[in-house]
């Protein structure tokens, strides 16, 4: 009893001194655990970052590249976009050069109508005796820019510079509305007031002109 007790006392401290030895050994190899995995951490970060760097750096040369490649349309489509534009301009102002005329030539037949209403005016007025120095001031409240304004409007009801446009898109407003800027002056066309002394001469000029023409 006491022997097999002995032996296997023996062959368990065989056993456990194996294991402490084989302990000993990878008890260096065992306290590498914690550094090395930190270091696969971070290579495999490393590798990741790498793929994500050389995946980003592909995709902006061909972005860059087909950037490049539209580029070379630029220049063209803003040289048609240019020569529409003035052409735009162009017309825009050619319609405001002709109402301008428009309102110029009605300027002169609204001071026509006042002359007739103004000579007429004072004969009546004369005829029965009475002052006349107030009439011409009461008459020209009725004829002048308003009224001018008045029968280009009848002539063309309605009319703006953009109609019939698509103003319903932004950009189609937005070009629209920076070739009017640049094409229309902010001032109104001149029309010479009917009270101007300055006014009268030239407008009568051109009627006297325009009969003699006739």
């Amino acid at each position: 009893m006491v022997n097999g007790i002995d032996e296997s006392f023996q062959e368990r401290l065989r056993q456990a001194e194996s294991a402490e030895r084989e302990l000993q050994r990878l008890q260096p190899l065992a306290a590498e655990a914690p550094q090395l995995r930190l270091q696969k951490a971070k290579a495999q970060r490393e590798e990741a970052r790498s793929r994500a760097k050389e995946d980003a750096l592909s995709k902006a040369k061909v972005a860059s590249q087909a950037a490049a490649d539209k580029q070379k349309r630029v220049p063209d489509l803003l040289a048609q976009a240019a020569r529409a534009v003035i052409e735009l301009y162009t017309v825009i102002k050619d319609v405001d050069n002709s109402r301008r005329k428009a309102m110029e030539a009605l300027a002169i037949a609204d001071r026509v109508d006042y002359d007739i209403e103004l000579e007429d005016g004072e004969e009546h007025e004369r005829s029965l005796d009475r002052d006349t120095r107030g009439l011409a001031y009461a008459l020209a409240a009725r004829h002048g820019d308003t009224k001018v304004k008045q029968m280009l409007e009848a002539l063309d009801p309605g009319f703006t510079m953009l109609r019939g446009c698509n103003l319903d898109d932004p950009l189609y407003r937005d070009v629209a509305n920076f070739v009017v800027r640049h094409a229309v002056p902010k001032e109104a066309p001149p029309v010479p007031p009917i009270s101007s002394p300055a006014a009268t001469p030239k407008a009568e000029a051109k009627v006297r002109a325009e009969e003699a023409g006739d």
